[in-house]
């Protein structure tokens, strides 16, 4: 998600989007599940925040750079009620990701969060009643964890569900965690689910579905559900709501692999330049072509013919940019 954007957006309806930055210095790292680690930080003194929100996240001394720079967008993964704040990752070879594994105890980050929550943000409403439905994807079960445990330890008056779709039980963050919650509080309904070949998983496998949903829901037309996780599968969850005729104003999302989606938006930008530079040679082939048709029509080569001078120098550009297209517009990519 993009903060500026997101100011941009409300600002035309007069809602003030206030940003607070805070430099919060590095505790502890552990292994939460295959290729996810969680994240320790220091809680800034007077820093507030609301359960299953995200920050930016900009590393001040990164030990590894690349092009997809030094920040990322986080959500928490504790609770305002925790001591630290926690974040939990899908660890990738990112200059970020590598950074961020050899931070040491006390080096500082910079967060940034915005302080009032925008129209439909991913959040729980304290004043809701009817039931909460999270719908949550590998990584994607990051911000419904902490949205659900901060509910239940405020013993808010409400359902709750989650159904977690995971490659296998040791891809999924906080499975134990929230198998726990389960068990002691009767208002959290967990429904786990394996997509991929788990010898170990003795529970429901398969993607989440409608008979799925139906048969834990009797009414899903009077629930909130909040989708979380890789864009592709937010939008089947969107589409499987939909053809279950759930409002569209009662669905809530947050998509994770924003920055794949960033990337492939750089990858349309480079098709595109490479079409305009097509466009350009073929251009400029056109008029070489068309200049040398027209020293051909003068005859013989006669430099104190102005026609001929004219029509050479027209070859001469004609060729320089060519070359300049295809050797230096094409490695400046």
């Amino acid at each position: 998600m993009d903060h500026e954007r997101m100011r941009r957006l409300h600002g035309r309806h007069g809602v003030k989007m206030e940003r607070v930055s805070f430099d919060t210095g590095f505790v502890s790292k552990a292994l939460v599940a295959n290729d996810s680690w969680e994240f320790r930080f220091e809680r800034p003194a007077g820093f507030t925040y609301r359960a299953g929100r995200h920050v930016r996240m900009t590393l001040l001394k990164p030990r590894f750079r690349d092009r997809k720079g030094v920040t990322r967008f986080v959500s928490f993964a504790s609770t305002p009620q925790d001591r630290d704040l926690v974040f939990v990752m899908r660890m990738r070879q990112t200059a970020f990701k590598r950074s961020l594994m050899a931070l040491a105890p006390g080096q500082k980050v910079r967060i940034e969060m915005l302080v009032n929550a925008p129209h439909r943000a991913f959040a729980l409403d304290d004043a809701a009643c009817e039931p909460a439905v999270f719908l949550a994807g590998g990584i994607g079960v990051v911000p419904a964890y902490s949205m659900i445990r901060d509910a239940l330890e405020r013993g808010l008056p409400r359902k709750f569900y989650l159904f977690y779709s995971s490659r296998t039980a040791a891809d999924a963050p906080f499975l134990e965690e929230l198998q726990d919650l389960a068990a002691h509080h009767p208002s959290f309904v967990l429904v786990p689910t394996m997509t991929g070949e788990d010898a170990s998983w003795t529970g429901r496998t398969g993607r989440i579905d409608g008979p799925l949903l139906t048969e834990t829901i009797s009414d899903l037309s009077t629930a909130t559900f909040y989708i979380a996780g890789l864009p592709d599968m937010v939008a089947d969850m969107r589409a499987l709501l939909e053809t279950q005729k759930v409002p569209a104003a009662q669905v809530l999302s947050e998509e994770f692999g924003g920055f794949a989606v960033a990337h492939g938006a750089r990858q349309g930008g480079a098709r595109l330049a490479a079409v305009g530079i097509f466009v350009a040679v073929a251009a400029a082939v056109a008029l070489h072509l068309a200049a040398g048709a027209y020293v051909l029509r003068l005859g013989a080569i006669d430099l104190r013919n102005p026609a001929f001078a004219i029509g050479a120098a027209v070859v001469l550009a004609a060729i320089c940019v060519k070359l300049w297209l295809v050797f230096g517009a094409g490695h400046r990519k």
